[in-house]
């Protein structure tokens, strides 16, 4: 049986094995972002590996024996983050790079919680665990972090083209002159002005990432997805459809807070089915 004890101030660092085994001990086997390290593996090498994981568990303080029993314990702090990433039926896998910083993980969301699961940095193997507070929280210390512009102008219309065309933009855009990227997009979207914007910021680009919100429906995960760009004057938000057999794509120029207040609702309260919503 295994119970839980206070132990804070510590960073929840775990290798692949570590949380697999930790979030199966509570009842998940859906850990989203996580590769299964047990593939393959015979029941009896599975018990061989527990013995392993359950030392260094121990050793780090993770897991605990209670005196006068075969207990295991599980500080509140380890088993907090661990229920969450296995459990929580919201979650938003996020990447974003600027000048000073490249970064990629999982977001996962409850009501109350929101919890960072994301490589150690020069590690395959070892996910750190961070508590980023509540939704609230969580979705202005991202936006913070992915260095948005404050005074960015959305007086522009959306801009609605092919999400491959656009890709095959985005990609040649470093190569490509200014005029002829605003061509380009002109071309597709019909409009001069708001695709010179857009040609502009792809030139000029300080921060892009992406953003993929997954909602589990107890058969498997539905996602829709959101990218960004930031420029030297303005912010792009992109919307589009993630499914193969659609190639749609919406970009929007977006202050911060219009970010932010987007994306606390949809952390929040996730949208429709409607990819489009």
């Amino acid at each position: 049986m295994l119970t839980t004890k206070d132990l804070r101030g510590t960073s929840v660092n775990l290798e692949t094995k570590e949380l697999f085994f930790l979030a199966g001990i509570l009842g998940s086997d859906r850990l989203l972002g996580v590769e299964d390290p047990f593939l393959g593996y015979l029941s009896d090498e599975i018990a061989d590996e527990w013995e392993l994981v359950r030392e260094s568990l121990l050793n780090k303080g993770y897991l605990t024996n209670e005196k006068n029993s075969n207990e295991l314990s599980m500080t509140p702090e380890v088993f907090a983050r661990v229920a969450i990433a296995g459990f929580a039926e919201r979650a938003c896998w996020v990447r974003y790079e600027h000048d000073s910083e490249a970064f990629e993980g999982y977001l996962h969301i409850t009501n109350e919680k929101v919890v960072e699961v994301v490589r150690e940095a020069g590690s395959e193997s070892v996910y750190c665990l961070k508590e980023l507070g509540n939704v609230k929280e969580a979705s202005g210390l991202l936006v913070e972090r992915m260095k948005w512009r404050a005074d960015s102008p959305s007086d522009l219309p959306a801009l609605l083209l092919s999400r491959k065309k656009f890709n095959e933009l985005y990609e040649a855009s470093q190569s490509m002159d200014l005029e002829q990227l605003s061509t380009e997009l002109s071309q597709s979207t019909g409009d001069v002005e708001a695709s010179w914007a857009l040609a502009k910021c792809l030139k000029e680009r300080t921060s892009e990432g992406e953003l993929q919100l997954s909602i589990w429906n107890e058969e498997g995960w539905e996602s829709q997805g959101a990218a960004f760009i930031v420029g030297q004057s303005m912010n792009w938000l992109i919307r589009m459809s993630i499914r193969d057999e659609e190639d749609w794509l919406v970009a929007a120029p977006a202050t911060r807070k219009q970010f932010q207040d987007m994306l606390l609702l949809w952390l929040e309260q996730p949208p429709e089915t409607d990819e489009r919503g």
